[in-house]
């Protein structure tokens, strides 16, 4: 399996309207460094690359910096997604991990701020890319952006980031190039500019569809800040609990009955699980 996505906290900074983050009127909780570094045993020989992220902001992890070095020493690569908030906070740290593979800058979120906050944190994050670009410029760096604004609110601050970027970097970008197969636009080195559709978090409701297929249990695995383990990314309730760890092997969650039911399934272009069926980004997969 290429990818584990361990969801160290499930607590953001930010309250933006298309992330089901804005559900949770509270705290529910935080995954401990021990409980953490004792996943990363469970996964290891069996995953190569780890995200720090379901739902929440890694960056808000009290001892994110001792998640960080725990990342270090076990070999993963790490593929880093935050919102920027406090990234002039963990700079040091960041660009010294040894596993940093690629870091993405959740961009589209700044929309959804006050004007001069937007913009300064847009600044932090473009300083942040230039130091990379200076100490590490073997690491990816991608500023992420929705393509198809729901809102007039997106389409104005997307532009902004656009002409920000292509003024700072001295790059040519241009959404009409966009497509669903054509997604990054270089800006310099392995600087990035990503674009995609916006989606629907997939909550369990909604009409059913029982052909279709996923990158689930094949590409990818979840594990939610309590250590249960769910077959993607997009299953920030848990409703296909699988296992949990660390108590649970990885052979015991992932080649166990119900993960093999899924998994063929998905194989045979069949989606088992109801809530795979009410799944609206299963959709997009051919």
């Amino acid at each position: 399996m290429k990818y584990a996505y361990i969801e160290i906290t499930e607590r953001c900074n930010l309250n933006c309207p298309f992330c089901p983050s804005a559900e949770f009127s509270g705290h529910r909780g935080e995954m401990p460094l021990q409980t953490f570094e004792r996943i990363l045993g469970r996964l290891q020989g069996h995953v190569e690359e780890i995200f720090l992220h379901v739902l929440g902001e890694p960056l808000l992890h009290p001892q994110f910096q001792d998640i960080l070095q725990a990342v270090n020493t076990s070999g993963f690569k790490l593929n880093l997604t935050t919102n920027g908030i406090l990234i002039s906070k963990h700079t040091g740290a960041i660009l010294a991990s040894n596993a940093l593979r690629q870091i993405n800058f959740s961009t589209h979120a700044y929309a959804y701020l006050p004007k001069e906050k937007a913009l300064a944190t847009l600044k932090d994050s473009i300083l942040f890319a230039d130091r990379l670009r200076a100490e590490r410029p073997e690491v990816y760096l991608n500023f992420r952006l929705w393509n198809d604004s729901a809102d007039a609110v997106s389409d104005a601050w997307n532009a902004t980031v656009e002409s920000t970027l292509s003024k700072h970097f001295e790059a040519e970008l241009s959404q009409e190039r966009f497509s669903v197969r054509h997604k990054s636009f270089p800006i310099a080195g392995r600087l990035y500019l990503h674009r995609d559709s916006r989606f629907t978090w997939p909550d369990g409701t909604g009409d059913e569809r029982s052909e279709g297929t996923c990158h689930g249990l094949r590409d990818q695995c979840a594990i939610l800040f309590d250590g249960t383990a769910v077959p993607c990314c997009l299953d920030y309730k848990g409703k296909i609990p699988l296992g949990k760890f660390p108590g649970d092997s990885f052979d015991q969650i992932f080649l166990g009955e119900k993960a093999e039911r899924i998994r063929r399934g998905f194989e045979n272009h069949k989606l088992e699980d109801p809530f795979c069926k009410r799944c609206p980004f299963a959709r997009r997969f051919r």
